[in-house]
């Protein structure tokens, strides 16, 4: 059994896509009822090279022990002598057909090594008849993670990692696509429902303490009549209480004037009204 299943090869430049790349697919997880034709196949097992070193005998292990060979490639890439003797001894292993293009920046004609690009004559018949030959320039169908914007990116982030484990797992990468976006709306129906649950449920909540807002404001305002009832009645019957007694009116009338200023101040209109006794001087 290999070590590892896919080795992704990357100038220094694209490391961090690489290492993306990397993350994504350790993280993927086949959709339930998936059938892979080969149980003892994996595709979490990933080793990210980028290192930019000679090929030594700890790279060719590496190159000797991987199942599969992701390059990501980019205008760096094309000559790259790292990336080129890397490419070169994964094929003389025997895995030519093991070989994942990646294109993560620039031009396909700017980004492949020549390796990659294979070049084909061909016989055209023009319309009077005659034969000519002609050379096609024939790509490699490659992995697309060029992006404009960082939510595009991701979204080929994501769709490229199932495609390049479909390879690996020797699986339709259209089928497996289907199935992974099946559970994706699974996922979002899920979600959808448990936010409406939590939302009905908050509705719940902030109904039942609408009503306890509603009920307190009842009883504050049943408060604020009861107070000013009671305020009312003392400004009214206090002064009358001590109408015999000029010094202690003194000091009530001083305490009822600052009341009615401050239950006013409150909006509270409780003035006495005209038959309360007048002190004298």
């Amino acid at each position: 059994m290999l070590d590892y299943d896919i080795c992704i090869l990357a100038v220094d430049g694209d490391a961090p896509v690489a290492n993306k790349l990397a993350e994504s697919i350790r993280r993927y997880k086949l959709p339930s009822g998936t059938v892979i034709p080969d149980r003892s196949l994996d595709y979490r097992r990933v080793y990210v090279e980028v290192s930019g070193r000679e090929l030594d005998d700890e790279a060719r292990s590496i190159l000797e022990h991987s199942r599969y060979l992701a390059v990501l490639c980019s205008p760096e890439t094309r000559n790259s002598q790292f990336i080129l003797d890397r490419l070169a001894y994964f094929r003389e292993t025997g895995k030519d057909n093991c070989i994942i293009a990646v294109i993560v920046r620039g031009e396909p004609a700017e980004s492949f090594p020549d390796s990659f690009i294979e070049k084909k004559t061909v016989q055209k018949i023009l319309p009077d008849m005659t034969v000519v030959e002609r050379v096609e320039t024939i790509e490699p169908v490659a992995s697309d993670l060029r992006a404009e914007t960082r939510s595009r990116w991701k979204e080929a982030l994501s769709y490229e990692t199932v495609r390049i484990i479909a390879s690996i797992l020797g699986l339709h990468p259209d089928d497996l696509e289907q199935r992974h976006r099946a559970r994706h709306r699974r996922a979002v129906r899920t979600i959808v429902t448990l936010i409406a649950a939590v939302c009905v449920g908050a509705a719940g909540i902030f109904t039942y303490l609408g009503h306890i807002a509603r009920a307190e404001g009842e009883i504050a305002d049943q408060q604020a009549k009861l107070c000013t009832e009671i305020a009312e009645r003392t400004i009214k019957e206090l002064p009358a209480a001590f109408a015999d007694e000029p010094q202690a009116m003194i000091y009530i009338q001083t305490a009822v004037d600052d009341a009615e200023k401050a239950l006013e101040e409150l909006g509270l209109d409780v003035s006495a009204d005209d038959s309360r006794p007048v002190t004298g001087g």
